[in-house]
């Protein structure tokens, strides 16, 4: 009995190694596998891909989870699922119409309205309207009849140079930088915007909407999403 049990007794210890291994080497798999940087497959979708940072969720914890760290490549930039979005250089038309008008017309009648209470302030005093409810209604009167016809315009050219340059950028596909297309767009909608008056009144305005438009075209450098 006792040899059989010493042989009984190796069988034992020769099936719990085995056992004692395996835990270990998952232990080491995971923690090899979780120190590797997990990539996101949305990013390479398309054939772009925007440059990544590193996050790490278990950052303030990893000390108590025995120093285990999944770093995560998370995009900076927008994921595209279409080469073709990704390669965009600019807004489409629609969306260029919707811009420039909304801004427009919204930012025309902010200034419509701040230049009619400032005329309203250097009103002289009139004891006709001496009660607040009359001096309000004739500030909302000065400031609201300007910054509706500012706002009105403003849109009104907004309209023009978005049609104007998405179509010329149509029209160019590349072949002209597109500073010089956004100029000419502007050349165009304010002369186009004053040509009632006049040739020569739609030669001044078009040439201050080039100006203009020189001016967004370096903003945009700085700022692309203008």
């Amino acid at each position: 009995m006792g040899l059989l049990d010493i042989l009984g007794g190796r069988d034992r210890n020769a099936q719990r190694e085995p056992e004692e291994e395996a835990p270990a080497a998952a232990e080491s798999t995971t923690s090899s596998s979780s120190r590797e940087m997990l990539r996101d497959p949305a990013a390479s979708l398309g054939g772009f891909e925007p440059p990544n940072r590193l996050y790490d969720p278990y950052a303030d914890i990893s000390t108590a989870m025995g120093g285990r760290r999944a770093a995560f490549q998370l995009p900076e930039g927008p994921e595209f699922v279409f080469q073709e979005e990704a390669a965009a250089r600019r807004r489409g038309w629609t969306e260029n119409l919707q811009f420039y008008t909304g801004i427009g017309y919204l930012g025309g009648g902010a200034t419509g309205f701040a230049i009619g209470g400032y005329r309203y302030l250097n009103l002289p005093a009139d004891q006709a309207f001496s009660t607040a409810k009359l001096k309000a209604n004739r500030l909302i009167n000065t400031s609201g009849s300007l910054g509706k016809r500012m706002a009105c315009s403003s849109a009104i050219l907004g309209l023009y140079f978005s049609t104007s340059e998405s179509y010329i950028g149509y029209l160019a596909d590349g072949r002209v930088p597109d500073e010089a297309c956004t100029v000419a767009a502007g050349f165009f909608a304010a002369g186009l915007f004053r040509s009632v008056r006049g040739p020569k009144a739609a030669a001044i305005a078009g040439t201050v909407g080039a100006v203009a438009a020189g001016g967004l075209a370096a903003a945009r450098q700085y700022f692309p999403s203008l």
